[in-house]
């Protein structure tokens, strides 16, 4: 009796403890030095539309290559122009899109996908935290923006966003509905109309 006693606790605590499978791993999903252009993403955000551009090397910009692991600080007198750059935001690293340049007339980027593989492990039912932020939109003619972040099929976060408008922090609590393994493509993707400033926060799973 007792023998069956113990393996019955036995089996029990390996269940609770997770014996069949790893239990999820909190922490951050990203790294916002390590995001790179891609092409990738039309089947969640569609085709991009005949007009679309996107400088992929800055220009005029001594701070570039940006330092490995790190994020960019300018100088108030720099004179770099770039469409995507991990930016020191303290206390963030913050993945920021910008769309100027200095004529109006030229847009810099106005549909970008940016991607690179996630840091962790997701479990089916974790919970997801994506925070953005945008400055103030302003544009020559109203439109509207985009901002959007995926996990490998799924959208994590989409907003669709008026111009203008004032600036605002954007955030979504995605509930995964299976398991993603480390690894997995992320996608972070910015449709712009105008001159403007974009940036990715964070990702984390809670």
């Amino acid at each position: 009796m007792r023998s069956r006693v113990a393996i019955g606790l036995c089996v029990c605590i390996l269940w609770s403890c997770g014996g069949t499978e790893a239990a999820s791993s909190p922490g951050p999903l990203v790294d916002n030095t390590k995001w790179v252009w891609t092409t990738d993403g039309e089947e969640l955000f569609g085709a991009p539309p005949p007009d679309s551009v996107c400088e992929r090397m800055p220009i005029d910009c001594p701070e570039f290559p940006w330092p490995a692991d790190e994020c960019v600080e300018f100088e108030a007198t720099s004179t770099c122009i770039a469409s995507f750059v991990p930016e020191c935001w303290p206390p963030f690293t913050v993945m920021a899109v910008y769309t100027r340049m200095p004529n109006p007339t030229i847009p810099l980027c106005n549909w970008i996908t940016l991607e690179q593989p996630a840091l962790r492990a997701i479990r089916a039912g974790d919970q997801v935290e994506v925070r953005m932020r945008h400055a103030p939109l302003n544009a020559p003619v109203p439109g509207k923006a985009r901002m959007s972040f995926a996990i490998g099929d799924q959208i994590a976060l989409d907003e669709d966003v008026l111009i203008p408008s004032d600036f605002d922090f954007l955030s979504n609590t995605w509930t995964a509905p299976r398991d993603y393994p480390a690894g997995t493509r992320l996608l972070f993707h910015v449709e712009n109309h105008g001159a403007n400033e974009y940036m990715l926060i964070e990702v984390n799973v809670l």
